[in-house]
């Protein structure tokens, strides 16, 4: 897999965002795939959260580039994952 390249830059500041959405996009759909050779269930449909969650452009890139349905988790806050899991871990202690 070739190395991502920043030059030459597209002048055009929205050809230049989509190219590294795309690009992001990419590299995801490959890491499932890699996971998936792993032994870890197939994925079947991405859940978002954070800022990118909000950016519909953003959803349909990934969509069409995983071939997968992608939706907005019900909390979007990035670190209600990480909260989550601090809560179960001191639970179990």
């Amino acid at each position: 897999m070739e190395a991502p390249r920043l030059q030459p830059r597209p002048e055009d500041d929205v050809e230049y965002l989509h190219g590294i959405l795309e690009s992001i996009a990419r590299i995801e759909a490959k890491a499932y795939s890699l996971l998936k050779e792993l032994g870890a269930t197939e994925v079947e449909e991405v859940l978002t959260a954070g800022g990118g969650s909000k950016n519909e452009k953003w959803t349909k890139i990934r969509e069409r580039v995983l071939g997968l349905p992608v939706r907005r988790a019900n909390q979007t806050e990035a670190a209600y994952g990480a909260a989550l899991l601090a809560v179960k871990g001191h639970q179990q202690n």
